[in-house]
């Protein structure tokens, strides 16, 4: 059988971490893909446009929290897209330069990146600088190719620009996962494998209101896997709520239990039902 051809897009440069996941994701799949890469405003126009089938941004990370760019994004009413999948990609920060680590003066990457390689940054007694991307960063590392600069990325960035990696695993916590959430416009259907459903909502401001909507989950014995408020712009104190939970939503219990959220909370949104994914390195 012919495999399904689509266009993946994905947070640019290349190298990136967006990238290794959307990798993996067409890996997992089995899809023959195209990627591409864009800048984040970009990247959701090209959705839209149609000009890509999916989008796959990161939505959290275990050590910085959540991404609020996508949740804003995903809670707008305007926004016709649902998640498909999501994929949780391992981690790993490179050091790549052309030096030797004890010549080492200033190390270039992303404001995250370099956040991840403090115990790397205080023992080499290097300055940091902020680039706009681990990838960006590799790439002013190619071009300059001096031996006292260095970056923190990926071994992917480091073969596509043509610069050594000098140490390899170099961030603080090696168990640092993101999640990663391919966004497109195909609604997926239960085949019984574990699933989760993502719900975006808002309470009335009145007590209690919070734990009426919970407690719904409580006593239709569902588990919740993810809980946590954004503030939703329209005043100080006022806030949504991002819920995961286990089952999909065509699941009879989770049909129940979505139909009681539409009568006791303020607003609701599905962001759509997909497969839970293992960790990928």
């Amino acid at each position: 059988m012919e495999r399904k051809k689509i266009v993946v897009g994905f947070l640019g440069p290349k190298g990136s971490f967006s990238e290794e996941a959307a990798i993996k994701f067409q890996k997992w799949l089995r899809l023959e893909t195209t990627r591409k890469a864009y800048s984040s405003y970009d990247l959701i126009d090209a959705l839209t446009r149609n000009k890509i089938q999916k989008a796959i941004v990161p939505i959290e990370n275990s050590l910085d929290g959540q991404v609020n760019w996508v949740i804003d994004l995903l809670s707008s009413k305007d926004f016709p897209f649902v998640i498909e999948h999501e994929l949780i990609l391992t981690i790993r920060q490179n050091l790549i330069g052309f030096g030797e680590i004890s010549n080492i003066k200033v190390i270039y990457s992303h404001p995250t990146a370099l956040a991840q390689c403090q115990k790397l940054l205080k023992s080499l007694r290097v300055n940091a600088k902020d680039t706009n991307s681990t990838s960006e960063a590799i790439q002013l590392i190619a071009k300059s190719k001096k031996t006292e600069w260095a970056a923190i990325g990926t071994k992917r960035a480091a073969r596509i620009y043509g610069v050594p990696v000098i140490k390899e695993g170099v961030n603080d916590d090696l168990n640092n996962q993101t999640r990663f959430i391919i966004l497109g416009g195909e609604k997926k259907k239960n085949n019984r494998n574990r699933t989760k459903t993502s719900l975006i909502f808002s309470v009335v401001d009145r007590p209690g209101a919070l734990v009426k909507v919970l407690e719904v989950f409580d006593v239709l014995d569902i588990n919740m896997k993810t809980l946590f408020s954004r503030p939703l712009k329209t005043g100080l104190g006022q806030y949504m709520f991002w819920v995961d939970i286990e089952g999909h939503q065509n699941d009879k219990t989770i049909h129940v239990a979505l139909e009681a959220l539409k009568r006791k909370a303020k607003s609701l949104k599905i962001l759509g039902s997909y497969p839970v994914s293992e960790a990928h390195e």
